[in-house]
């Protein structure tokens, strides 16, 4: 088969052997499959996420110094029939798969490869059959979906929380179209690009300002949720329209706690999905008297991935805006470039595999 082969920062095509399913997986021809920005990192930064990975315990996680296939947001193909799955069957499914070292992440794994390639190996227990109204470009917006529905189900969102997006990367607007599909709100979206600020309002937000707007502080205060604490315990239960802030921060880079801490309101849980790879000082104190609760989240549960797709499957049309682009499995690099390169009109790009 060929595939687009990761090595020491650079894709080449190369000719692997056609994987070989053992009991239990599925032999899969990926149709697409979207670029992450995990991928973006892993590409430039190799050694550095292989560090934190295996730091934190991830024994399966990828050797930077050895080859490996990317491709973790697919939706596939049966090349072969298995259990009640049918050839040509279209698939999504969960990218983990069990190894010698325990569980392995496909797309960042030496050992079983990922989605930018012709043919790769599926868990059978971990996939689910895509029916016929969803289209293949939108059926693989299930995995990084699944992202969104993990972190509004940890931030313990409710309807009587008003919610902050801060970041509309691809995450970000997943997270708003989560909180819209459970009827949740009111949702406001912080972007310093017009672009995703437009995608923004198209996934549902009620808001979209740029980063230090001073419309924002005073958005706040009119649910009944100052910033500052005298401010707070000044307000009657009358003045409260919601009883407690909920804010996303989806960016991912040094300093953004402290900014969030400063800026939201006193009572706010603030939920990290921005992968933040650099040491970030915090100052606990501050978080203290404010009452913050902070609350770090990662990936998702086989049950979390069930909903996701539930929420594709119930409303294909709702996610098809955040699908931008899709390129021919060669074009991989221009792929990431255009995803690296700052200008925000990319979205959920697509790498097609046939």
């Amino acid at each position: 088969m060929k595939a687009m082969v990761l090595n020491d920062g650079r894709f080449t095509l190369e000719t692997l052997p056609d994987p070989a399913p053992a009991a239990g997986q599925l032999l899969a021809r990926p149709l697409v499959c979207g670029v992450c920005g995990s991928d973006l990192h892993a590409r430039d930064h190799a050694d550095h996420l292989c560090d934190l990975l295996q730091r934190a315990g991830f024994r399966g996680f990828m050797d930077p110094a050895r080859p490996v296939v990317m491709g973790h947001e697919f939706c596939c193909e049966l090349i072969e029939p298995a259990g009640a799955f049918a050839t040509g069957q279209r698939i999504v499914g969960l990218p983990f798969l069990t190894g010698p070292q325990g569980i392995e992440l496909i797309g960042y794994s030496n050992r079983y490869n990922g989605a930018f390639a012709e043919a790769m190996l599926l868990d059978a227990a971990l996939c689910l059959p895509v029916p016929d109204h969803v289209p293949t470009d939108i059926a693989a917006l299930a995995e990084p979906l699944s992202v969104a529905v993990h972190a509004v189900a940890e931030s313990g969102a409710d309807a009587d929380c008003a919610f902050a997006v801060v970041g509309c990367g691809p995450v970000g607007l997943f997270i708003i179209a989560r909180l819209k599909a459970l009827g949740l709100g009111p949702i406001l979206a912080i972007e310093p690009n017009a672009a995703r600020r437009a995608m923004a309002e198209r996934m549902g937000a009620d808001i979209i300002l740029s980063p230090g707007d001073a419309a924002g502080p005073a958005w706040w205060t009119d649910l009944g949720l100052p910033i500052g604490m005298s401010d707070a315990m000044a307000v009657t239960a009358d003045q409260k329209r919601r009883g407690r802030a909920v804010v996303f921060e989806c960016v991912g880079k040094p300093g953004m706690l402290m900014t969030l801490a400063k800026t939201c309101p006193t009572g706010a849980t603030l939920v990290v999905v921005g992968n933040c790879m650099e040491t970030d000082p915090i100052e606990p104190a501050f978080l203290l008297q404010k009452s913050l609760t902070l609350r770090f989240v990662f990936a998702y549960s086989p049950a979390e991935f069930g909903e996701a797709f539930a929420m594709i499957a119930a409303n294909p049309d709702r996610l098809a805006p955040m699908v931008t682009g899709t390129v021919g499995l060669t074009e991989l690099d221009s792929a990431f470039a255009a995803l690296t390169g700052g200008d925000g009109s990319q979205v959920k790009l697509l790498v097609a595999s046939a």
